[in-house]
C-alpha cells in the first residue's frame, strides 16, 4: 500500500542540503546589487539546483512567518513542488529555475509573497476582479492635504512614504482638521509602504492608541534571526517579545475606547480598491473601530496578515525572495486576498470620491432634519 508522506518528512529531506549561513537578508541597496549578478543564461548543475531548492525550502519553513499558520494542504501543495524541482534530472538555466519555482509562489495564499529574476517578480496567482472606482487624488510621490471651502478635509495617500515630510504635512495640517466639519481619506491605488505616519494619524483621529490586529507573532529559530535586524512586529521590539516557542507572540497595545474628547468626533470617509494593500489596510483595520468611519469604494487587496518583508537571494541562482516576518492574528476571518468590504460599494466606474461627496450631503439634510442614519 503507498504510504503518503508527512509534511515533516518532507520538509526534513528539503533542509537537508542547505544551512542557517545560507540564509542572506539584504537590504535595498543590497537587492539591486544582486539584480545585476542574475544572469538568465547562467547553467546550474543538478547539485547547485538542490542547494537552491534547499535554501529556498529552509526560508519558506523557518524563516516566513506564514508557514505555521497556512493549512496543510497548501504545505503539501508547495512542498510538492520544491521536491519535484529538487529531484530534477537535469542541468537548467537560472532563468529555468526561477520559473519553475514561480509555480511554487503562486500556491501560496499570501499577497505579499514574492520571487525576482531581472525585471519580473512572481507572485500569489489569485486573481479577482478589480473595480474602476476612481483615481487617487494624489499623484504619485504626493501626499495631499486640503481643506475644501466646503470645510471638508481631504487627506490623500498615494503611498505610505516614509519620509520625514509626510509628518511634517500631517502635523501643519491638523488645525485644518481640528476646524473642518468631516473627513475624506483616500486610499485608491496606495499598495503600503511605511505605517509610522498613518498610524500616528489614527492615534489622532481615534483619540487613543488603535489596533489594526489581535496579536503579532514572528519566527524564533536560527534561521529567522538572520532576519532580526529587519523584524519589528506592530506595536513592539523584538525585544518586547517574550518566550522560547516558535512562532512566538508578541504583545500588542492594549485598544481604548474612542475618546470622542481627543479624536475627530466627526463624519470620517475612506476611500478603497482593490489596490489598497498592507500598510493601507493597516490604517484602514484601525480605522474602522472609529463609530463615524464609513469606507467607500470596492473591497480593498487583502494583503495584511503576513507582511513585514525580509528579503534575500538563493546562494547559486541570485534569485530574489521575500517573505513576511510577522503573521498578523485579525479581527476579520478570510481577510488574506479578499479584503475589507466597504460599508458603500461602488460599482464599477463609479468615482468613490463623489459617492462619498454624495452620502456626506445625504447624511448633513438628514441630520438638519433631525432624522438618524
Amino acid at each position: 500500500m503507498f504510504k503518503i508522506r508527512s509534511i515533516s518528512d518532507m520538509e526534513n529531506e528539503l533542509l537537508a542540503l542547505s544551512k542557517t549561513e545560507d540564509v542572506v537578508g539584504v537590504t535595498v541597496v543590497g537587492v539591486d546589487e544582486r539584480r545585476s549578478l542574475q544572469n538568465a543564461e547562467q547553467l546550474l548543475t543538478k547539485e547547485e539546483i538542490k542547494r537552491d531548492v534547499s535554501t529556498y525550502a529552509r526560508i519558506l519553513i523557518n524563516v516566513y512567518c506564514g508557514w505555521p499558520f497556512h493549512k496543510d494542504i497548501i504545505k503539501r501543495k508547495v512542498l510538492k513542488k520544491l521536491l519535484d524541482i529538487y529531484h530534477s534530472d537535469q542541468d537548467m538555466t537560472a532563468l529555468e529555475l526561477f520559473n519553475r519555482l514561480k509555480d511554487v509562489v503562486a500556491v501560496i495564499p499570501d499577497n505579499h509573497i514574492w520571487l525576482g529574476f531581472n525585471d519580473t517578480q512572481a507572485r500569489c496567482s489569485f486573481k479577482r476582479d478589480y473595480k474602476n472606482v476612481g483615481k487617487n487624488l494624489a499623484k504619485p510621490n504626493t501626499l495631499v492635504t486640503e481643506l475644501r471651502p466646503d470645510n471638508i478635509a481631504v487627506i490623500a495617500f498615494r503611498r505610505m512614504y516614509p519620509d520625514t515630510w509626510v509628518g511634517e504635512q500631517l502635523l501643519t495640517f491638523k488645525d485644518s482638521l481640528d476646524n473642518s466639519s468631516a473627513l475624506i481619506v483616500d486610499l485608491r491605488r496606495n499598495g503600503g509602504g511605511s505605517s509610522e505616519y498613518s498610524d500616528e494619524l489614527a492615534k489622532y483621529l481615534y483619540g487613543d492608541n488603535v489596533r489594526s490586529t489581535k496579536r503579532t507573532f514572528v519566527r524564533n529559530n536560527p534561521d529567522a534571526a538572520r532576519f532580526l535586524p529587519m523584524v519589528r512586529p506592530n506595536g513592539c521590539w523584538w525585544d518586547n517579545v517574550k518566550g522560547d516557542s516558535d512562532p512566538m507572540a508578541c504583545n500588542e497595545k492594549p485598544m481604548t475606547k474612542f475618546n470622542a474628547d481627543k479624536g475627530y468626533a466627526k463624519p470620517v470617509y475612506i476611500l478603497t480598491d482593490g489596490h489598497t494593500g498592507s500598510s493601507s489596510e493597516m490604517f484602514l483595520l484601525r480605522m474602522i473601530h472609529h463609530p463615524y468611519v464609513r469606507v467607500v469604494g470596492d473591497n480593498s487587496a487583502g494583503m495584511e496578515r503576513f507582511g513585514n518583508m525580509g528579503t534575500g537571494f538563493l546562494p547559486v541562482s541570485n534569485i530574489i525572495f521575500s517573505v513576511g516576518l510577522n503573521y498578523r492574528e485579525l479581527e476579520i476571518d478570510n481577510f488574506e486576498l479578499h479584503g475589507y468590504k466597504p460599508d458603500i460599494m461602488c460599482k464599477d466606474g463609479q468615482d468613490a470620491f463623489e459617492v462619498a461627496m454624495a452620502d456626506l450631503s445625504k447624511q448633513i439634510m438628514l441630520s438638519r432634519n433631525g432624522i438618524e442614519k
